[in-house]
């Protein structure tokens, strides 16, 4: 099973098959494995064991197994299972490299290490608002209310924002309010 993970197991109240789920809340819909989805007040937690083969094949797929916790709104605890297991593994890889013998001298210390210059949003062509945009990746970057602008050339190549967009057009000009973004295009 993926990093030791222990899925509890759900039956329909009605009978049938014992399947796996990373949860089994307390109210509202359970989904399984197997991508079966249980509505509220149709399931209960069972100690019997899983007989899903469907389950049962996909709780060794950690992939599978790691959705099945976001979906089931416990994603956090997997990932503090992981951080769990990373610490182990580095403490018992130190413990394991750490020398027998007596140590040598340490190095003399290094002058601490100067700042790495941040990396500044590029002038944008079309950006006509004050915003100022965060680099995350190459070429990308994000606005303080979470537009996310792909630039290549200097121009906009792609803007992806999950709210109200407003869009204007003026003669030549093609005006676009993406969250707190104002960007202005010429139309020819």
């Amino acid at each position: 099973m993926a990093v030791g993970i222990e899925l509890e197991r759900v039956r329909r109240t009605s009978g049938g098959r014992v399947h796996l789920t990373p949860h089994v809340p307390e109210s509202g819909d359970v989904v399984t494995l197997c991508a079966q989805t249980l509505a509220a007040g149709t399931y209960e937690a069972t100690e019997a064991e899983a007989d899903c083969r469907n389950c049962l094949r996909r709780r060794e797929d950690a992939g599978r197994v790691s959705s099945a916790f976001f979906q089931s709104d416990v994603g956090a605890e997997l990932l503090q299972r992981s951080l769990e297991q990373a610490r182990r593994g580095r403490q018992q890889q130190a413990a394991a490299s750490a020398p027998s013998r007596p140590k040598a001298p340490a190095p003399p210390a290094r002058p601490p290490a100067a700042p790495r210059p941040e990396r500044q949003a590029p002038a944008i062509r079309e950006l006509r608002s004050r915003t100022e945009l965060r680099p995350t990746f190459e070429n990308v970057y994000v606005s303080p209310d979470g537009v996310i602008v792909r630039v290549a050339r200097g121009e906009i190549s792609h803007v992806t924002f999950n709210g109200p967009v407003d869009v204007r057009r003026r003669d030549d000009v093609l005006t676009v309010r993406v969250g707190d973004l104002v960007l202005e295009f010429e139309i020819r």
